[in-house]
C-alpha cells in the first residue's frame, strides 16, 4: 500500500465520524465521540481478504498504523466497528495472525463445549427503546423493533433464530430470493415446546451467540456465549468507563459493541443493589431480575430465591411470581409452608392443585401477552 492510498483510508475512516452515527443503532454520543479521536491520528496500514458473511454482508479486516506510535498498529475486523474497539497490536507478524484468528475471516466456529456463558439483564419492553432506523425517533423495543435495529447493527447478523436450533442454520446457506428469504426467516423463529422464548444471533467476527431471551411481562436477559479474548482486555476497560457498564474482561469486541446502548447487570449486581434498597416495591424488582437471570440455574436461582423468602412478604411475592414463571414447583412448595402470609399461602395453595401452566407462544415464536405489558407501559407513561 502506498503513501496516498495509506493517507486515502485514514481519511475514509475520519469521514465515517464526521457526521452522525447511524440512526438504527443505540451508539452513544460518547462511543461516537470517542471513536472520533481513535480514528483521527490513523492512516490505513493493510487489509486483509474480504469475508463474506450470509445476506451478501462483505468485511475487510484492516490495520491502522498512527504515524506518532510506528511499534503499534490498530486492528479491527471490518472499519464499520466503532473505531474505540479497534484492538492495539505489536506490529508483529505472529500477534497479527492472532488477532485475525480470533476477530476475523479466520476465527473458527465456536465450540460449544469450550465456550464461556454470560447473562444479564437487557431490560423490559415497557420501557426499553430502540431508534427508528427511518427517523431516529425512540420507540418501545419489541420484537420486530429489535429485529429491525439488528438488522442495521454491522457486529450481529441480522437474522435470529429461535431455541428450536441449537447454532445459527443460515451459516452454510447459499444465496436466497427475497421471498425463500422471507420464508426461511419466518421459520427459524421455531421455539421448543413450552419454553422461555430465546432468538439468538452469531456475531459475524467472533462467531459468539448472542441471544435474547423473553420472560414475563415483557423482561428481556442476554445470554452471550463467546470464546474468552485475548485482546480484549485493555480496549473493554476503557469501554466500560465511557459507557458505564460491567463487560467481562474478557468479552469479544463486536459482542461489546451489539450490547453497547441497553442494560447489562448480573445477578450479583441485583443482590448487591438489593442489600441497601429499602422500598418495598423496589426490592420486590430487584428479586425477580435477579431470578430472571439465573433462571438456567437452579442451584443459584434457589439460593438467591431462599435467601429473599427470608427477607419479607415483597421478596416473597417476587420469588413466587418467579416459581410460576419458570415452573419452580419445589419453591412454590417451599415458600406455601413458611410464608406467615395467609392470602399468599392461599394463592400458592390453589396454584399448586391447578398445577403450572406453561409458556406460551405466538406463530412468530414470541409470548402471547408480550404486547400486553408494552400496551401497560404506554399507559403509565401517559399518566405520568
Amino acid at each position: 500500500m502506498n503513501a496516498s492510498e495509506s493517507q486515502d483510508g485514514g481519511q475514509a475512516l475520519r469521514d465515517h465520524y464526521a457526521d452522525h452515527w447511524t440512526l438504527g443503532i443505540l451508539w452513544s454520543p460518547s462511543l461516537w465521540e470517542a471513536s472520533r479521536a481513535r480514528a483521527q491520528p490513523l492512516r490505513l496500514w493493510a487489509t486483509g481478504p474480504v469475508l463474506r458473511g450470509a445476506h451478501a454482508r462483505e468485511f475487510t479486516p484492516s490495520l491502522y498504523l498512527d504515524p506518532a506510535d510506528p511499534g503499534r498498529l490498530w486492528y479491527t475486523p471490518d472499519p464499520a466497528l466503532p473505531a474505540a474497539l479497534f484492538v492495539p497490536l505489536p506490529a508483529t507478524r505472529a500477534t497479527i495472525e492472532e488477532a485475525l484468528t480470533e476477530l476475523g475471516p479466520r476465527a473458527p466456529a465456536l465450540d460449544l463445549a469450550e465456550a464461556k456463558t454470560v447473562r444479564a439483564y437487557m431490560g423490559a419492553v415497557n420501557f426499553l427503546r430502540v431508534p427508528n432506523p427511518y427517523y431516529g425517533e425512540l420507540e418501545p423495543a419489541g420484537p420486530h423493533e429489535l429485529d429491525r435495529h439488528f438488522n442495521f447493527s454491522p457486529v450481529v447478523t441480522p437474522h435470529a433464530w429461535g431455541s428450536a436450533f441449537v447454532d445459527d442454520p443460515l451459516r452454510d446457506s447459499e444465496p436466497l430470493s427475497t421471498i425463500q428469504e422471507i420464508a426461511v426467516l419466518r421459520e427459524i423463529r421455531e421455539q421448543i415446546a413450552e419454553s422461555l422464548p430465546r432468538f439468538t444471533r452469531r456475531a459475524w467476527f467472533s462467531q459468539a451467540l448472542l441471544a435474547i431471551e423473553m420472560h414475563a411481562d415483557g423482561h428481556y436477559v442476554w445470554e452471550v456465549t463467546y470464546r474468552p479474548s485475548r485482546f480484549a482486555s485493555a480496549v473493554l476497560a476503557e469501554f466500560n468507563a465511557l459507557s458505564n457498564q460491567r463487560y467481562p474482561a474478557d468479552m469479544p469486541l463486536d459482542v461489546a459493541a451489539a450490547l453497547h446502548g441497553f442494560m447489562f447487570y448480573d445477578a450479583a449486581w441485583f443482590e448487591a443493589e438489593l442489600a441497601q434498597e429499602t422500598d418495598l416495591r423496589q426490592r420486590g424488582a430487584l428479586v425477580g431480575a435477579a431470578l430472571a437471570v439465573a433462571a438456567d440455574d437452579i442451584v443459584e436461582a434457589a439460593r438467591i430465591a431462599r435467601a429473599a423468602i427470608l427477607r419479607g412478604e415483597a421478596e416473597q411475592i417476587a420469588v413466587a411470581n418467579a416459581a410460576l414463571q419458570y415452573n419452580w414447583q419445589f419453591l412454590l412448595e417451599e415458600l406455601g409452608s413458611s410464608t406467615a402470609s395467609a392470602e399468599l399461602r392461599a394463592q400458592i395453595t390453589n396454584v399448586l392443585i391447578q398445577g403450572i401452566p406453561p409458556p406460551q407462544v405466538d406463530e412468530h415464536g414470541e409470548p402471547v401477552d408480550l404486547y400486553d405489558s408494552v400496551a401497560d407501559g404506554e399507559e403509565a407513561q401517559d399518566d405520568a
